[in-house]
């Protein structure tokens, strides 16, 4: 089943995802995958409030996505995958979601994270999950918005080491 973006955004839903992709993309569909927001009742319902711009919002575990995936429920949808980091794509990619590309459009700075691009930052964990899905021939790009440019993720960290950005090493 193809989506129109698969995203990884540590701010899950918010303007960049709902105006600038929103309007560049149209999707019917958000679908905000992350377990701990599914799991509070009181974030779930506020992210699935969201006015997205003409979008229908649904925020699902990870085992409701991967369940609903393979149903392909929104196979005549315009649907827009939305999680929070590196790992939690893995998860989806491991668990069948079958892609051939995905965005990284904002894992910010905390501390023990490298700056790879203002909007970027990585530690050991996010690169063993990033290589792990480049491993897996799934194309990954770094772009905040629609209309900046596109960089290959794979370039972006061929020559970070593996414990680039752990604390304590």
């Amino acid at each position: 089943m193809a989506y129109v973006l698969v995203r990884i955004d540590d701010r899950l839903i918010h303007g960049q995802v709902t105006v600038a992709w929103g309007s560049d993309l149209a999707p019917d569909r958000i679908i905000l995958v992350n377990d701990e927001v599914a799991g509070d009742e009181w974030r779930r319902s506020l992210y699935a409030e969201t006015d997205a711009l003409g979008a229908a919002v649904s925020v699902l575990s990870t085992v409701e996505f991967l369940e609903r995936n393979r149903e392909r429920r929104w196979k005549s949808e315009r649907a827009l995958v939305l999680v929070e980091s590196p790992r939690d794509l893995l998860r989806l990619i491991e668990g069948g979601l079958a892609i051939e590309s995905a965005n990284v459009g904002g894992l910010h700075y905390s501390e023990g994270k490298r700056e790879l691009l203002p909007y970027f930052f990585v530690d050991g964990d996010d690169l063993e999950a990033i290589r792990a899905i480049l491993s897996r021939g799934i194309r990954l790009e770094a772009r905040d918005v629609p209309h900046t440019q596109s960089i290959d993720v794979a370039s972006l960290i061929a020559g970070l080491g593996d414990d680039s950005g752990r604390e304590g090493q």
